[in-house]
């Protein structure tokens, strides 16, 4: 029985890439031609050109190969076109050539330089990851340490965004403990507000699902994450990105990243609902909407690289007494 490699399968334009699993080339060319959505007539390729037509040769390349897709319309000469694809890109920017100039000066001497160099480096490190392969069989390494239950690298991702959730959620169950029993009540009721809704929502697992609807998750449909910045800044000026679907490095890299409250959930939140629920007035309860959404929600969570990520205290960021209550409805 021959045994299966992994390989890389991309098209003409090296506009996609994809792992995939083959024990053979006609199996090769069936998964390669389904894949990357290309007539299962293509030629396959080497990357410096060389066709591969004879089963007997196939058996004698290495994993992780790639493999180039070319339709009956289509030239693929290796190198050479990589080359003339570049120079066609290079002669359509000649229009811009002052500016371009300009900024590439701008980049060298710029005082965020090293810092943009460094971004640069870990972006061309991260070009050959296996960013498109989504399956276990596609991408076995990536898998390395997790759960075998996992049969996606989104089943994975979906169930860490869960787990931070459900670690805010016992964070809050467990401040409460130390309110008093006038403040229990209320704070239970809430809880179990909380926890209702998040199984509606599924503990948010959509933000980084990279399936999911761009509304909900924090990455673009690739699974590109990028760093938000500091708590009191629209953005991040150091430019961090990362995407953890490539790689188990970078998979287990994103799990520094921190989604933050720009509220702060222990010196903020906690406090505030145990207070306001002690002085809760006749009639009322705890407006838990208002308390959820600001610690499960992305009306007050960003994330942020380690970098940006700050541990003293938010100045100037603070629970809103005014959506403190709601009619009781008792």
């Amino acid at each position: 029985m021959v045994s299966a490699k992994a390989y890389k399968v991309q098209d003409v334009n090296r506009k996609k890439r994809v792992g995939i699993v083959a024990n053979s080339l006609t199996d090769l060319k069936h998964k390669g031609s389904t894949k990357l959505a290309v007539p299962g007539d293509c030629r396959v390729c080497l990357e410096d050109g060389t066709e591969v037509d004879d089963e007997s040769y196939f058996k004698t390349l290495p994993a992780q190969t790639v493999f180039v897709f070319v339709r009956s319309d289509e030239t693929w000469h290796g190198y050479v076109t990589v080359l003339k694809q570049a120079t066609e890109k290079i002669f359509k920017a000649m229009s811009q050539r002052d500016r371009m100039i300009e900024q590439i000066y701008d980049f060298i001497h710029g005082s965020e330089s090293d810092e943009m160099y460094c971004v640069m480096v870990e972006l061309v490190n991260r070009l050959d990851d296996n960013i498109d392969a989504e399956e276990r069989s596609e991408d076995v390494t990536w898998f390395d340490g997790l759960r075998q239950s996992f049969n996606t690298k989104e089943d994975a991702m979906r169930d860490a965004a869960k787990s931070r959730i459900r670690k805010y959620f016992s964070n809050a169950k467990e401040s409460f403990e130390k309110a008093s029993r006038k403040a229990q009540s209320h704070l239970s009721n809430t809880l179990e507000q909380f926890q209702d809704e998040l199984k509606r929502q599924q503990y948010y697992g959509d933000y980084f699902a990279r399936s999911a609807s761009e509304k909900l998750r924090l990455c673009c449909d690739k699974g590109w994450f990028s760093c938000e910045g500091p708590y009191d800044k629209e953005n991040c000026f150091k430019l961090h990105k990362i995407n953890p679907y490539g790689s188990k490095e970078s998979r287990v890299l994103f799990s520094t990243w921190n989604l933050d409250h720009v509220i702060e959930k222990s010196r903020q939140i906690f406090p505030t609902m145990i207070q306001a629920a002690e002085n809760c007035p006749r009639g009322k309860q705890l407006n838990w909407k208002y308390f959820f959404d600001l610690l499960f929600t992305r009306k007050n969570l960003k994330l942020v690289h380690v970098g940006c990520h700050f541990k003293g205290e938010h100045e100037g960021f603070e629970c809103q007494s005014k959506h403190f209550y709601t009619k009781s409805k008792r």
